[in-house]
């Protein structure tokens, strides 16, 4: 109705862009949201007053500088086949992941692969693997020589080898001597395993180091090509035994027992598969 003294005036038109109130970004006149930020605007907001410096642009904070993603470690494992290539690959995530022939179509047709064979932990750019009670073993190559430990089992090519002490004979409680065949003094031996508890040939270990290889050194392996012609050493020094890895082609390999810590660019055989870890930022 009109009022007294004539017709009554007409609302105010929104003729500006308006302010978001959250966002602080320049919203049309008529759009019912925001569309930077989706709030939901009142369509009889005030015009924006336009500001004394430069608008924000679209997508930033208050501070001017857009908010920056962080990137996520990304972890890899690829199987390297016998000539060296890359085969395929299986995308580790972060935190524990298995593996075994259960566990994806990289593994599935592996014979030597127990079901639940092994477990990846990734955390960030490291790793840890652990053995799950597999029949055959998880393997990690090694980066530098390593004291061994009794019943420590390494694999050189195909060969499947376990590390012993040998202790000096001590006659039993009544005084009797054990009799056996004349001991120059032998520290340790090397037992080719070739089946689940079943021993191979035995090698007994005298003086201060032995090598091994396909061609070369006191222990060979003639007809295994995955051997090295020289591959690797196993030396007594200061009361304790170690294992180093001559520059072999394919490397020289410990069996985990428990758990083994991986780094960007380890090695692991499990079953009869060799893959390369990655763990990148």
């Amino acid at each position: 109705m009109a009022g007294f003294g004539g017709p009554a005036p007409a609302p105010p038109v929104v003729s500006g862009p308006r302010r978001c109130p959250q966002c602080a970004a320049d919203v049309p006149p008529g759009f019912r949201f925001c569309g930077v930020c989706g709030c939901r605007m009142d369509e009889l907001s005030q015009p924006a007053i336009m500001p004394t410096g430069p608008a924000p642009m679209p997508g930033l904070g208050s501070s001017g500088s857009a908010p920056v993603a962080v990137p996520q470690p990304r972890a890899l494992l690829t199987l390297i086949r016998p000539d060296g290539s890359e085969g395929g690959t299986h995308e580790l995530r972060q935190g524990e992941n298995k593996i075994g022939r259960n566990f994806g179509s990289l593994f599935e047709t592996d014979g030597y692969l127990s079901p639940v064979h092994a477990e990846i932990v990734v955390s960030g750019t490291t790793a840890t693997v652990r053995d799950l009670e597999s029949l055959n073993g998880v393997f990690v190559k090694m980066t530098e020589a390593e004291e061994l430990r009794p019943g420590q089992i390494l694999r050189l090519g195909q060969e499947l080898i376990r590390f012993d002490t040998i202790e000096a004979p001590e006659p039993i409680a009544d005084g009797t001597e054990v009799m056996g065949s004349p001991n120059p003094g032998y520290w340790g031996k090397l037992t080719v395993i070739i089946g689940r508890d079943v021993d191979g040939a035995c090698f007994p270990l005298l003086g201060d180091e032995i090598t091994l290889g396909r061609e070369r050194g006191e222990i060979n392996f003639p007809d295994d090509g995955y051997v090295s012609g020289l591959h690797a050493r196993v030396a007594a020094r200061d009361g304790s035994v170690f294992l180093e890895d001559l520059g072999s082609s394919n490397g020289t390999f410990l069996k985990v027992q428990g758990e083994r810590g991986l780094v960007n660019e380890s090695f692991v055989l499990m079953g009869q598969q060799l893959f390369r870890v990655n763990l990148t930022a």
